[in-house]
């Protein structure tokens, strides 16, 4: 009956959770997160940090600037799988926790198209490509571990003050108080209490877990002599592809000129268990587990140019509309107390949330130096405004959301990279440096760098390429809202593979 109690109220329009998620990332958070993208595409492209908006000929192009599909003079397939390997290591209350992540997926594959003019006198144009291909443009998977011990609150404590500023309301209604503190009175980490003897006594919740309410002698609250173990496992899976349908068109080798209609899909599991463990006292920990599931299915839009003055020197623009996606969220929380006399449980789940999505546009442009026969330079410069987010939904109220997203900047991200061409072998390096949007006051960079290198193997029917991108960035986490937070100092190493046929 409780659980449905609380399907009625959420449905009936209680949706803090919706607005700030009791226990994970706020919806300002996914609007920033689905608009970020890190370094994708095939090995060639990775390997040389990504600067490709002013090359072609890659498969890459697809969903990257479609004008490079105009360089193409044959057809093509290629297949790319790719391995992940995440290490960070956690700082929470002064201590130190590492841990290891890594997970096998496919980076891209997809096949170009070449098409001939269909006459000798053309005008100028030289023939066009189509591409069809796909793209893992954000990785989500990752593990995550903190633990600290906190001699100042606890959870309990954020309960109790979260509880108490309800007001009596809540006191006379439990089922009115928002999820934790509701879960907490549930298991009976807390409970009711009124001091009638003192008029004015504004404390409706306690502590459950001291040994005597009456009695502060006897109260353990966290101390030096009563640490509270703070630890929690955040476990998440997922990624982000972009599928495009796109054709290039090449004119005198001079003028290339694309276009590509995007379908982006996303999904992103997580799960979350903290557990606190306090000191003599008769609770001997207690869990709270936070499952996610976010899914999504957009559709953007790509127009690029690059333009070849000289036959050593080519310059590239693109721009890739918003990002327009349905979104769904479910949710579900539990908490369970094991106290010395047996476990306590309750559950809380959330009615499926529906909603729309737009993420930013992003302009690139860049610039390509080919030095012979021996390789070239390729460097790109990206604008994305992420302030320009926005969700909407048709049965909740996103404007606070909205209002925080405004304040989100927008960025420049930087790639520069080169290939060194030895008869059949190739040899490439880049780096890429993608800006923070935020001006949390936090005090954490959550900018990203990425150092690349490749190597490549090309034949008249074959090619392989493989890459590595080591890239580091730095995130936080709390355990609930106003708890401590634990910086997360992130390193994730990835190799691509690609293999490509030409036909």
């Amino acid at each position: 009956m409780r659980r449905l109690n609380t399907l009625i109220l959420i449905s009936m329009g209680l949706v803090c959770f919706y607005q700030t998620p009791a226990h994970g990332q706020s919806y300002a958070d996914i609007a920033r997160t689905m608009s970020q993208q890190e370094i994708y595409g095939t090995a060639r492209f990775q390997g040389i940090g990504g600067a490709r908006t002013a090359l072609g000929g890659d498969i890459s192009s697809i969903s990257g600037n479609p004008a490079g599909l105009g360089f193409y003079n044959s057809s093509e397939f290629s297949i790319s799988p790719g391995y992940i390997f995440i290490n960070n290591t956690s700082s929470y209350l002064g201590s130190s926790v590492k841990n290891d992540y890594s997970n096998f997926y496919l980076a891209n594959a997809g096949a170009v198209i070449h098409k001939k003019p269909s006459s000798q006198r053309s005008g100028g144009f030289k023939g066009g490509s189509f591409g069809f291909g796909t793209s893992r443009i954000a990785n989500f998977q990752n593990q995550i571990a903190y633990q600290g011990s906190n001699t100042r609150e606890d959870f309990i404590d954020y309960a109790v003050d979260e509880a108490n500023a309800q007001g009596m309301d809540s006191y006379d209604n439990p089922d009115l108080l928002p999820e934790l503190p509701f879960l907490a009175f549930q298991t009976t980490l807390i409970d009711r209490f009124f001091g009638v003897d003192t008029p004015g006594d504004s404390t409706f919740f306690f502590d459950r877990n001291i040994y005597d309410i009456f009695n502060p002698d006897q109260i353990a609250f966290p101390s030096d002599e009563f640490p509270t173990l703070q630890e929690e496992m955040i476990i998440t899976k997922g990624g982000h592809y972009q599928s495009n349908f796109s054709y290039g068109a090449n004119f005198a080798d001079r003028f290339y000129i694309g276009a590509a209609v995007g379908v982006n899909t996303l999904r992103l599991d997580q799960e979350r268990v903290y557990r606190e463990t306090p000191t003599d006292a008769d609770l001997t920990e207690f869990t709270l587990v936070d499952d996610r599931l976010l899914k999504g299915t957009g559709i953007n839009g790509t127009l690029g140019i690059i333009l070849r003055p000289v036959n050593v020197f080519t310059l590239g623009v693109s721009y890739t509309s918003p990002t327009f996606y349905e979104m769904r969220d479910e949710s579900y929380l539990s908490m369970s107390a094991d106290f010395n006399t047996g476990v306590i449980s309750d559950e809380v789940i959330f009615l499926p949330l529906k909603y729309r999505l737009r993420t930013p546009g992003r302009l690139n442009g860049g610039a390509a130096l080919f030095l012979d026969k021996f390789g070239f330079i390729s460097a790109d410069v990206e604008w994305v405004d992420y302030g320009s987010a926005k969700l909407t939904s048709n049965e909740f109220d996103f404007s606070d959301t909205n209002q925080e997203v405004d304040s989100y900047g927008s960025v420049l991200n930087y790639r520069v990279g080169g290939e060194l061409r030895f008869k059949s072998l190739r040899l490439r390096a880049g780096y890429s440096f993608q800006e923070d949007p935020l001006d949390s006051g936090d005090g954490v960079d959550r900018s990203r760098e990425s150092f690349t290198a490749g190597l490549g193997l090309r034949l008249k029917k074959f090619f392989a390429d493989a890459s590595y991108v080591r890239s580091n960035y730095n995130s936080s986490v709390s355990p609930y809202p106003e708890a401590s937070t634990a910086l997360v100092e992130n390193t994730s190493e990835n190799a691509v593979l690609t293999l490509g046929f030409k036909f």
